[in-house]
């Protein structure tokens, strides 16, 4: 007999799990190393100070902050040079609580992200407020990829979409999790919001229904103040849904009150996130037409939007590796094994759905695929004849989040009853504990290596990250491998007991009544 599991232990679960994963990066990577990190760590500490943008100087937007912030920028010495450690890196001197002046590339972003994440260095001085900051970043982009398991855990068919869930978690989606960078609640606050729309339309519940649409106003708020294009990938995950339900559900769906009071909401974040980008992209504007020579003039500005379209799809192979991993200022890939754990898995359910989608669950399956490959470029080419070919591949993981996870929720109702039942046989048992096994091996793996690179270079002897580091993460190497092993293990169980468990919600298993999974509104 399978046991109840409920969706509270499950989301705190997920959430300490993903917490010590995301933590152990903040650990693990040097102050600094995350890409553009000092500029984002200057922002932040500016942000909850009071300065949201700061006037402009040469090399971006001029601001004060405490020492030890601004101490970042000069951690270089390492970048782009596989075989050096951090340990060549200038140390802090004194307290670091003294303010200094200086300038940050990110000046102009939206300040939502850093002023929710910065407020550590009001209080901590130091390293000690530069890794509160990570913390912070981590502990709440982890929370809302938790509210997604949360909402599987209440799903009835819910092993597919778990497995989905584990495989959109590529290690670059923990991996920006513990550094400070935007991009965090861009991705993590997408899969949210993608997930409670999916929960919504696929497993409809009134009692459920405040609660969902509670977790998709909350992260969508903070994933559309991330960055430029982040209303986006939210409009992308709220739309796409809809596809499974036509028009006559949708107008179902919006007849509903909190579904009328949450779009209301929504509409009111989406206009302020939005009316802050022409502010942002005046730093393009400036880059391009400053004569100092301090800002950075990206590749190809003045090209045409074909042309950018082009690159972008003859650099897809590039991005997709990118968007598995690559740490660092995108220095630091990570190893060929992983990525090829990944692409398997990937792979495995792209052709699952080919084979078994059909009707509106192929449309539906068509559409992720075409934002996944599409969309992108296609952000690109609008961008590169003012700012240049500014596209890095951890921009494009909301689409492939989405992708791998919304696949998984609508090949879960796709699959025959009877083969359901068969699933969650030893064979069925089987195939998820390998698919966890492969996610513990390939994300620990990827860790290690990066931590390796950073405490003594990549070609260095493997046991000196532990006996001889030239670079030490706080707590030492083995407190961050331990931490993150743990993490992995944690997250693969509540996958591994999802399918196992019986689902509180479902009646239907005990009656023995066929369950009726076309999509319909609430």
């Amino acid at each position: 007999m399978r046991k109840r599991f409920s969706p509270r232990v499950v989301f705190f679960t997920a959430w300490i799990a993903l917490s010590l994963m995301s933590i152990a990066w903040a650990f693990a990577s040097p102050l600094g190393s995350g890409p553009d990190e000092p500029a984002h760590l200057i922002k932040a500490a500016s942000v909850v100070r009071g300065e949201l943008v700061g006037p402009q100087g040469d090399t971006g937007n001029i601001v004060d902050v405490p020492a030890a912030v601004a101490w970042t920028a000069t951690q270089d010495c390492y970048r782009f040079d596989l075989n050096q450690d951090a340990g060549c890196a200038p140390a802090l001197e004194g307290s670091g609580s003294e303010t200094v002046t200086t300038e940050t590339s990110a000046g102009y972003n939206n300040p939502v992200y850093y002023a929710v994440v910065g407020w550590p260095t009001l209080l901590l001085t130091g390293e000690a407020g530069l890794y509160g900051v990570r913390i912070v970043s981590a502990i709440i982009s982890s929370a809302m990829l938790a509210c997604a398991f949360l909402l599987v855990a209440g799903w009835r068919r819910r092993s597919v979409p778990a497995v989905g869930l584990l495989i959109a978690l590529t290690p670059m989606v923990i991996y920006v999790n513990g550094v400070v960078n935007p991009s965090a609640f861009e991705i993590s606050g997408s899969l949210a919001v993608f997930a409670a729309m999916l929960s919504i339309v696929l497993h409809p519940s009134l009692e459920l229904l405040a609660g969902r649409l509670t977790i998709l106003v909350v992260t969508a708020a903070l994933a559309m103040g991330a960055r430029t294009v982040s209303p986006l990938w939210v409009a992308l995950a709220i739309a796409l849904p809809l596809l499974l339900l036509g028009w006559r559900g949708v107008v179902q769906l919006l007849r509903q009150r909190a579904v009328i009071v949450s779009a209301t909401a929504l509409a009111v974040l989406a206009v302020a996130a939005v009316a802050w980008n022409p502010i942002s992209t005046r730093l393009a504007t400036d880059a391009r037409t400053t004569s100092t020579g301090g800002f950075e003039v990206f590749p190809d500005v003045g090209s045409s939007p074909l042309f950018g379209f082009m690159k972008m799809i003859t650099l897809s192979v590039t991005n997709g590796n990118d968007m598995i991993g690559n740490f660092g200022w995108m220095d630091t890939p990570v190893p060929d094994t992983t990525v090829v754990a990944w692409t398997v898995l990937l792979g495995a359910i792209v052709l699952a759905a080919v084979y078994l989608l059909r009707r509106r669950y192929a449309i539906f399956g068509i559409a992720l695929a075409l934002g996944f490959f599409l969309v992108p470029p296609l952000i690109q080419a609008a961008f590169i004849t003012t700012g240049g070919y500014i596209w890095q591949g951890r921009y494009g993981l909301p689409t492939l989040t989405m992708m791998a996870f919304g696949l998984a929720a609508v090949l879960a109702c796709a699959i025959p009853r009877r083969v359901e039942n068969t699933g969650t046989s030893v064979g069925g048992t089987r195939v998820v504990g390998v698919i966890a096994a492969a996610f513990i091996y390939a994300q620990s793996y990827a860790f290690a290596s990066a931590l390796h690179r950073f405490t003594v270079g990549s070609a260095t002897a493997w046991k000196q990250m532990i006996t001889q580091p030239a670079w030490s993460p706080p707590g030492g190497a083995v407190l961050s491998l331990g931490a993150f092993g743990l993490g992995a293990v944690l997250l693969a169980v509540i996958v591994v007991s999802l399918h196992l468990s019986k689902n509180p919600f479902d009646q239907d298993e005990k009656e023995g009544h066929r369950e009726d999974l076309t999509p319909r509104a609430v």
